[in-house]
C-alpha cells in the first residue's frame, strides 16, 4: 500500500535517522536548508532545536551519500524550501504537510528486520542507538558520538552503545 513516492519518503526517513541518528521531533522539523551546512569545512546536517531546544552540527562524513537519497526525494516532491519531510492525504500522492513524530514512527514500523529468523518492529530510537552503535564499532570517539546524538551526559551515550562483546573489552598490551 505504499506509492512510489510514499515509498522514496519512506526510504529517505529510514536512512536519515540511521545516518544521522535524529530523534523524531528533530526529523520533523527539518528544512531544506539545514541539509548541508559546515562544521570545521565538512558537510554537516544544522539540528536547529533539538531536546532542550539545542542546536547542534552533525557531520555526515562517509554518510554523505545520504544527501544523494534525499535529494531525489525533494526532487520528486517538488520541494525545494520549507519541511524537508511532508505527508499525503490517505491512499493519495499529494503532499499535505509536514510530519509529526507519531507518523515517522508508522514509517519505521512498516518496514520489520529480520533477526534470528523473525520478524521484529523497528521504532525510530532503535535506528538512533544503531547509528551510535555502528559509529562506536568504527571506532568513533564516544564524546563525537555524543555530540552528534545531542546528549549532556556521555553516560546516556554508553547506555545507546549497549553491552560491549569480549572482542572490544580485550585488555591491550599496555605494559612494557
Amino acid at each position: 500500500g505504499v506509492t512510489p513516492l510514499g515509498a522514496l519518503r519512506d526510504t529517505c526517513v529510514i536512512a536519515l535517522l540511521l545516518c544521522t541518528g535524529l530523534r523524531e521531533a528533530e526529523l520533523c522539523a527539518l528544512e531544506v536548508a539545514d541539509l548541508r551546512q559546515r562544521l570545521g569545512g565538512e558537510l554537516a546536517l544544522h539540528v536547529r532545536s533539538g531536546k532542550g531546544r539545542k542546536e547542534r552540527l552533525i557531520p555526515y562524513g562517509e554518510l554523505s551519500w545520504v544527501l544523494a537519497v534525499i535529494d531525489q526525494w525533494l526532487t520528486a516532491a517538488h520541494i525545494g524550501e520549507g519541511r524537508v519531510f511532508q505527508g499525503f492525504w490517505k491512499g493519495q500522492q499529494s503532499i499535505r504537510g509536514s510530519l509529526t513524530p507519531r507518523t515517522v514512527e508508522r514509517i519505521v514500523h512498516k518496514y520489520p528486520v529480520m533477526i534470528d529468523g523473525k520478524l521484529i518492529p523497528v521504532a525510530p530510537h532503535d535506528l538512533r542507538r544503531t547509528y551510535a552503535a555502528r559509529l562506536y564499532e568504527a571506532g568513533v570517539d564516544l564524546v563525537a558520538i555524543k555530540q552528534n546524538l545531542g546528549h549532556a551526559d556521555t553516560k546516556t551515550t554508553l547506555v545507546y552503545i549497549g553491552e560491549l562483546g569480549a572482542d572490544k573489552r580485550r585488555a591491550k598490551g599496555v605494559y612494557s
